[in-house]
C-alpha cells in the first residue's frame, strides 16, 4: 500500500517540478560538533488538475511549464471523487541532510533506506504525506573552494552538491575523504479547490 501511494506522489512531484530547471543547493551549516554539518530546504510547488477520470482513477495535471501528465491514483486515497478540473494540487517537500566526517579507515556503510506514508481519512479533503530517509557513506569527489561547493558521490556513482557555510572549514577536506550522510525527505500533498467550488 505505501509503495503505491509513494509512487503516485512521486508522479505528482515530478509533474510539479517539470518546469523548474534551476536547482538551489542545500547550504550546510555547522552543528557545533566537530566534523558535522547540517542543512535543509523546503520547496512548495503546485500543479493544476486538467481532467479527472473517476472510473479509471486517473488525474491529468498541468505543471508550471504547461506540460500535461496523467497518472493513476491508488484506491487508498479517499474522497478522490471530490477532485475536479481546476483544483490545484499543492506539494510541499522538506529535505534535510546531516554530514559527519569519517576518520580514515572507518568502514563504509552501505546505504539503508526507510519510507513511511499516510493518506487523509474520509473526513477531510484528499491529501497525504510521505517521509523517507537514507543513511550511508559518501566520498568527496569535488571541492570548489571559490564558490564553497562540495561534490560527493554515493556507492552507486550518483553525485550530489552542497554549499558550505563560511564557518565550515572546507580547506580541511580533501578528495577521497569519506562522510556519513543522513538524508531525510518529507512530502505533503493537499488540494486547493477551484474558486466557486465546495
Amino acid at each position: 500500500m505505501r509503495t503505491s501511494i509513494a509512487a503516485a506522489f512521486t508522479a505528482i512531484l515530478l509533474a510539479a517540478c517539470a518546469g523548474s530547471k534551476s536547482e538551489q543547493l542545500v547550504e550546510m551549516k555547522p552543528t557545533g560538533q566537530p566534523g558535522e554539518a547540517i542543512g535543509s530546504r523546503t520547496t512548495k510547488v503546485a500543479v493544476t488538475v486538467k481532467a479527472v477520470d473517476a472510473a479509471k482513477r486517473t488525474l491529468t495535471v498541468v505543471g508550471p511549464d504547461g506540460a500535461a501528465e496523467t497518472f493513476k491514483v491508488p484506491p487508498e486515497v479517499k474522497r478522490f471523487d471530490e477532485v475536479a478540473a481546476g483544483d490545484r494540487i499543492v506539494v510541499e517537500v522538506h529535505q534535510g541532510l546531516l554530514l559527519q566526517y569519517q576518520a580514515p579507515g572507518t568502514p563504509a556503510l552501505e546505504p539503508a533506506a526507510a519510507v513511511v506514508g499516510a493518506v487523509a481519512d474520509g473526513s477531510s479533503t484528499p491529501g497525504a504525506a510521505v517521509a523517507g530517509g537514507v543513511q550511508g557513506t559518501v566520498t568527496v569527489v569535488g571541492i570548489d573552494a571559490g564558490h564553497r561547493v562540495l561534490t560527493f558521490q554515493d556507492p552507486d556513482g550518483n553525485q550530489y552538491k552542497v554549499k558550505a557555510d563560511p564557518q565550515i572549514a572546507i580547506e580541511k577536506l580533501k578528495i577521497g575523504d569519506r562522510l556519513m550522510a543522513t538524508y531525510v525527505e518529507s512530502l505533503a500533498i493537499g488540494i486547493e479547490k477551484a474558486a466557486g467550488k465546495p
